[in-house]
């Protein structure tokens, strides 16, 4: 996993995981070959992933679409980076 997501949805996980689920089946597979998706209650939650191609996904996380329905649904999160430690 190369990509961690921390974040709050208002309108609740299930609305978040509903989204995943259709990203995955959809243009995300393109871009993402594994994640792992956590509620932390209360409509936190955290993400990992591996994230094969940068550009794809910065494309597709910034449409108007994708950025109109993270505001429609009360989505906030920020999206770090990972390296693998070594040793």
């Amino acid at each position: 996993m190369n990509v961690f997501f921390k974040g709050y949805v208002a309108a609740g996980f299930g609305v978040m995981k509903a989204k995943v689920d259709e990203d995955m089946a959809g243009e995300a597979a393109g871009f993402v070959s594994g994640y792992n998706l956590a509620d932390l209650g209360d409509g936190n939650l955290m993400m990992c992933a591996n994230v094969t191609d940068f550009e794809k996904m910065g494309a597709f996380m910034n449409t108007p679409e994708r950025l109109q329905w993270e505001k429609d649904v009360g989505a906030t999160y920020k999206t770090y980076t990972l390296e693998e430690i070594q040793g």
